[in-house]
């Protein structure tokens, strides 16, 4: 051993055990503190965060007026079946001219 080592105390040595036991310590603690919660705790915390996002977010929705709406609504179902109808006639068209077409092949 060298010198140095030689001529520490006896208080010395102690503090420094004293100090390594105090870390040994105190990063026990921390890691208890740092010890994430449980998976159904993390899960209810982000359902709650959630709930309250949408309820904020809900608070700012503009709602269109009734009236309105219910003209929006029938704009709609009148597009759609007009669209509908558009294609049924397209596709019998077209049906009618392969199967006419497969009637003169063979």
């Amino acid at each position: 051993m060298s010198e140095e080592n030689k001529n520490i105390s006896a208080e010395e040595t102690a503090k420094v055990v004293n100090s390594k036991e105090k870390k040994a310590k105190g990063t026990a603690a921390e890691k208890k503190a740092n010890v994430k919660p449980n998976f159904f705790v993390r899960v209810w915390r982000k359902l709650h965060k959630l709930c309250s996002d949408v309820m904020g977010e809900m608070k700012k929705v503009v709602w269109t007026p009734k009236n309105e709406l219910k003209k929006s609504t029938k704009l709609v179902l009148v597009t759609v079946i007009a669209v509908g109808l558009a294609i049924a006639v397209v596709d019998t068209f077209f049906s009618w001219v392969i199967n006419s077409i497969a009637g003169m092949i063979g």
